[in-house]
């Protein structure tokens, strides 16, 4: 699967003592980094709105999918990642 900055992706994400749950994310890292590294940079989307200084309402408007809850994305939770952890492409942001 070929990935460009602002797809949706699901993928793993680490949290609390090593426990994996899957997650949509959003890649940021430029696309030369990704055809050239295979490296992606991930920020979280969740639907907990907590640590509001770090988290930013995504809309529909905002995105080709559309979300079953409200979703944010949490600006201070940025992974890198193997394109090949990336479960699937489910949409992208708009421009």
């Amino acid at each position: 699967m070929i990935l460009h900055q602002r797809d949706i992706v699901e993928t793993e994400f680490f949290f609390a003592r090593s426990i994996k749950v899957p997650h949509f994310a959003i890649v940021v890292s430029n696309n030369e980094l990704i055809e050239n590294e295979g490296i992606v940079y991930l920020v979280l989307i969740t639907s907990k709105d907590y640590n509001n200084e770090y988290c930013y309402a995504l809309t529909n408007e905002m995105t080709t999918f559309t979300f079953s809850k409200q979703s944010f994305v949490k600006c201070h939770i940025i992974v890198s990642n193997l394109q090949s952890n990336v479960f699937r492409r489910v949409g992208q942001m708009n421009k």
